[in-house]
């Protein structure tokens, strides 16, 4: 297995590309009128409905194998409701009402964020079929609003190659233990607008491109103030492949801390994948090698009368099963994680020939109590199924019908292996590995809504859209670093809380100098927020022009947040006058200083930079607690320097030097 630290991306030709799902902001649901908003006590649902799901053929007579998948699994999906967030359409009872036009345009506004050149002229709704439980009627409804769109990422242009508005999803709020097959849903978050942004994974070579890439996506739906905020409202699917391999999509991430862990454990996933494959060619192993023929061997184990074990026997592949595809991770539990999603039967009574090794990974881990087969059954299977020493053999333990079709996955699953990498999607797992949760969708799943009829949109919408759209993130964060030299943490910030316009009001305006607006506006809130105090909105617009016509200092701002905090009916000037922020005049804070200079030693402070660096610090805290901090830290350190000779005594040293 390649070490997933020791990566050249580029040798193995890594490419990835982004589809991000982000709520927008909006005053109802995209197809009804029912307001946007999720109901946090389950204990406030007024009723529960439930469906069984079956997939239906495209336009061309086509089923998705996406579908199929889906329909295997035989989840009964129970959803539960409520009146406040949902009406007859979320329950499929109801066909859509018109879609939400100001969710229309803010589509329309976010393709042209992305610079995309070809905007629709019509909005065209399509149905895109989910069987997973997560919508009613089986299919989402979503339509483009534009394409050929770019973000820069370092040097080169990230091509955007569509934008969509779509509706959410329900979400789901328990999964019970598989084997009941039941799987709920609440219907809150069920039509909530979406917008989808999805981008060319060609143009994405590694890991850190792709961080830059999400994050560039994200500036734009903060500055554009189109996404919503909060915990649940954006996730991103990550589509990765390397040279040989195939597509594999990593659905629901959230975190971004967690990219470059999972692309790097993709990456050793398909390039063992890839080995494997030459290990089975190399073998002479053909399909027809791998026969659906599976032996009883329930003689073996002491079941209950209502449960088999059958084993089937995979010719040549000794060593196959066992071998590391991700960190602590066999190729056998890989091909397991297909069989367990569909039928149910957990991985403890899944078991392969590899498995009986002393150094198998599975024995590593916290299972290995749960193995099901020793060496004594091991010798006793092997005599029952007469395999060769080169043979492998894997044991599926349940309830027969499931059972059966648990290893007609199985050996579909390994035949797939003998084509390398299969397009899958996955689902990320905490420790940065994946499993299996799909087989990717084709184009037989999306056809046209025949429920709403095409939407114009007129030359004046586009215009509409085009006016509300501003500067681009990267064209503020170029502005901002080369005008006041802020680093991109600090831009991120500023577009994160939504305070780049009030920043530029705050410089433009009230002639603050970038550094002390930033304080004001980020640095400082957050601080208070530390403590319990909350620095509102219009607290810091009533002090930012006290503060720049030198009434208050950014020393005093935090002691007059606490104070408006907790006394709404002050103005700036009570404050002033309340916390006695007067100012010192240089004359009286002259005195102050050489009253503190008193009780050192003024030639050791001049002479000795060590001892200087350590009381002059002492001293500007004591003046600026003298003066109820209403003169700056940065001009008592002037002042104290001037009074001891220190700059002067400095040139002096350096002139003889």
């Amino acid at each position: 297995m390649l070490d997933p630290n020791k990566i050249d991306f580029k040798k193995l030709g890594f490419h990835a590309g982004l589809e991000v799902h982000h709520q927008i902001r909006s005053d109802r649901k995209l197809f009804c009128n029912c307001s946007p908003t999720l109901e946090k006590d389950p204990k406030n649902m007024d009723y529960s409905f439930y469906r069984y799901f079956r997939p239906v053929l495209g336009e061309m007579g086509d089923f998705d194998p996406g579908m199929l998948v889906e329909f295997e699994k035989g989840y009964k999906a129970i959803y539960l409701a409520c009146e406040r967030n949902t009406c007859t359409y979320e329950m499929d009872e109801t066909p859509p009402f018109h879609p939400d036009m100001k969710a229309i345009k803010k589509g329309y506004e976010l393709a042209i964020y992305f610079n995309c050149s070809a905007l629709a002229e019509e909005v065209v709704v399509c149905r895109k079929q989910y069987l997973d439980g997560s919508i009613t009627t089986g299919f989402q409804r979503t339509f483009i609003t534009g394409r050929d769109g770019w973000v820069p990422v370092g040097s080169k242009k990230v091509r955007i190659t569509n934008v969509h508005i779509e509706e959410d999803a329900a979400r789901r709020v328990d999964w019970s233990d598989t084997s009941d097959r039941n799987v709920y849903f609440n219907l809150d978050r069920l039509g909530v607008p979406l917008t989808e942004v999805i981008t060319d994974y060609r143009d994405i070579e590694n890991p850190d491109e792709l961080i830059e890439l999400a994050k560039q996506i994200g500036r734009v739906l903060r500055i554009s103030r189109i996404g919503r905020r909060g915990i649940g409202t954006a996730r991103q699917d990550v589509n990765i492949s390397i040279d040989d391999g195939n597509r594999v999509e990593i659905k629901g991430v959230q975190d971004l801390a967690a990219f470059d862990a999972f692309c790097r454990r993709e990456v050793v996933r398909q390039h063992a994948l890839l080995e494997i494959n030459r290990k089975l060619k190399a073998q002479g192993l053909t399909k027809n090698d791998l026969e659906h023929m599976y032996i009883d061997v329930s003689h073996v184990f002491q079941l209950e009368d209502d449960r088999r074990a059958l084993v089937t026997v995979f010719p040549r592949m000794k060593g196959i099963f066992g071998i590391e595809v991700q960190p602590n991770k066999d190729f056998g539990e890989e091909i397991f994680e297909k069989s367990m999603l569909i039928t149910g039967i957990p991985r403890e009574h899944h078991f392969h020939s590899d498995e009986v090794k002393r150094d198998a990974i599975r024995k590593r881990s916290e299972h290995a109590s749960q193995l099901p087969v020793d060496r004594t059954r091991y010798r006793k299977i092997c005599a029952a199924i007469k395999s060769r020493p080169e043979d492998a053999f894997v044991l599926v333990i349940g309830p027969e019908r499931r059972v059966m079709h648990a290893l007609k996955k199985i050996v579909e699953r390994v035949k797939i292996a003998l084509d390398g990498v299969p397009q899958e999607t996955r689902r990320l797992l905490p420790n940065g590995n994946s499993e299996f949760l799909r087989v990717i969708h084709g184009k037989e799943r999306i056809y046209p809504d025949t429920d709403t009829p095409p939407i114009v949109v007129s030359d004046e919408i586009m215009a509409e859209c085009r006016q509300k759209v501003g500067r681009s993130p990267w064209e503020i964060s170029k502005e901002l670093n080369n005008k006041y030299g802020f680093s991109q943490r600090q831009i991120d910030l500023l577009i994160r809380d939504e305070k780049v316009e009030k920043f530029s009001q705050y410089t433009d305006t009230l002639h603050l100098k970038g550094q002390i607006a930033y304080r004001l506006l980020i640095e400082l809130p957050r601080n208070c927020r530390r403590k319990g105090i909350e620095a509102k909105t219009q607290i810091t617009d009533a002090l930012a022009p006290e503060l720049a016509k030198g009434h208050i200092t950014l020393s005093q701002l935090e002691s007059a947040i606490k104070t408006l905090s907790s006394d709404a009916n002050l103005s700036p000037q009570g404050i002033l006058k309340k916390l006695r922020l007067q100012k010192v005049s240089d004359e009286k804070l002259e005195k102050l200083i050489l009253k503190h200079l008193d009780l050192f030693d003024i030639n050791l402070i001049r002479s000795d930079e060590d001892y200087r660096s350590i009381i002059l610090p002492k001293i500007v805290a004591a003046v600026m607690k003298s003066t109820d901090g209403s003169i700056e830290g940065k001009y008592v350190l002037e002042k104290i320097r001037r009074a001891v000779g220190v700059d002067k005594h400095d040139q002096e040293e350096k002139r003889k030097k």
